[in-house]
C-alpha cells in the first residue's frame, strides 16, 4: 500500500489546520481547538464549503464570501506548503507506517518555517512538543548517543552566539529550533544542518544586497533557513558528507 493518498489527505486536512493555528498563535486567539472559524475581517462563521483547502480561495477569487474583502495570501500558501512537502515525504517513505511516523515533525518544520518567516519570531507552543517528539525519534532511530550529541551541539550552538551577542545575532527561539534539529538529524548530521543553514543564509543575503532588496541593517528570519539546511541534511546528509570526505 502506498502512502500517497494518505500524504494527500493529510496535506491537505493539516495544511489548512496550519493555515489557520500561525495567525491565531500570534493574535494569542482562544479555542484554536474547539473555535469555529471565520473570516479575520467580517468574523462571520464560516461553513464548510468555505473551508475546502486551497479551492475555496480559488473559486472565490481570494476574497470572502461575506464581506467580500481579500483573504491573506497566506492561507493558500501555507496549505500548498505542507501538501507539497507531504507528497515528497511520501516518495521518500512510500510504506505508510514510516510516512506516518515522519509526519509529525514535518508538520512542526513547516511551521517553524512559515511562523518565523512570517512574523520573525517562533512560539513554542508547537516547537516545544516537536522537540520531544524529535528527541523520541532520535532515540528510536539513532541511539542516545547520536541523538545527545546532536542535542548539545544544535543547543550549544545557538546558546554560545545568544549569550555572547546578548539576544543581537539571534533570539532565544533559535535555541530551541537548535534542539529540535540536534534530536531529530543527531550527530553528524546536525553539522551538515547548520552548514547547509549558514550556506543558504549566506547566498540569500547576498543576493538581496546585490539587487539591493536590503540593506546590511535588514534583519532576516533565521528559522527558514534552518528548516531548509534541516531538511537537505535529513534526505541527503549522508551524501553531503561523503562528498566532504572525499573532497578532502
Amino acid at each position: 500500500m502506498s502512502s500517497l493518498p494518505l500524504s494527500i489527505a493529510f496535506g491537505l486536512i493539516f495544511g489548512s489546520f496550519l493555515s489557520l493555528l500561525i495567525p491565531r498563535l500570534h493574535q494569542g486567539e482562544k479555542g484554536i481547538v474547539a473555535g469555529r472559524s471565520h473570516c479575520p475581517e467580517c468574523k462571520h462563521l464560516l461553513r464548510a464549503i468555505d473551508l475546502l483547502p486551497l479551492l475555496s480561495y480559488l473559486f472565490q477569487k481570494g476574497r470572502c464570501r461575506y464581506c467580500k474583502k481579500k483573504i491573506s495570501f497566506w492561507y493558500p500558501i501555507t496549505e500548498l506548503a505542507l501538501l507539497s512537502f507531504s507528497i515528497g515525504l511520501a516518495l521518500l517513505y512510500p510504506e505508510p507506517k514510516f510516512y506516518a511516523l515522519h509526519f509529525p515533525l514535518l508538520f512542526v518544520a513547516v511551521f517553524i518555517f512559515l511562523y518565523d518567516l512570517r512574523y520573525k519570531e517562533i512560539h513554542e507552543a508547537i516547537l516545544l512538543p516537536g522537540i520531544l517528539y524529535a528527541v523520541f525519534y532520535g532515540l528510536t532511530q539513532y541511539g542516545w548517543e547520536s541523538t545527545g550529541l546532536g542535542l548539545a551541539i544544535g543547543g550549544l550552538f545557538f546558546g554560545l552566539q545568544f549569550v555572547l551577542s546578548r539576544g543581537r545575532w539571534l533570539g532565544s527561539g533559535d535555541i530551541e529550533i537548535g534542539l529540535f534539529m540536534g534530536a531529530l538529524l543527531g550527530f553528524p548530521h546536525i553539522l551538515v544542518g547548520i552548514f547547509s543553514s549558514y550556506l543558504l543564509g549566506s547566498f540569500l543575503s547576498l543576493i538581496l544586497l546585490a539587487t539591493k532588496k536590503a540593506s546590511g541593517q535588514t534583519a532576516l528570519p533565521l528559522g527558514p533557513f534552518l528548516m531548509l539546511g534541516t531538511v537537505l541534511s535529513f534526505v541527503w546528509g549522508e551524501k553531503l558528507l561523503s562528498l566532504y570526505f572525499s573532497a578532502l
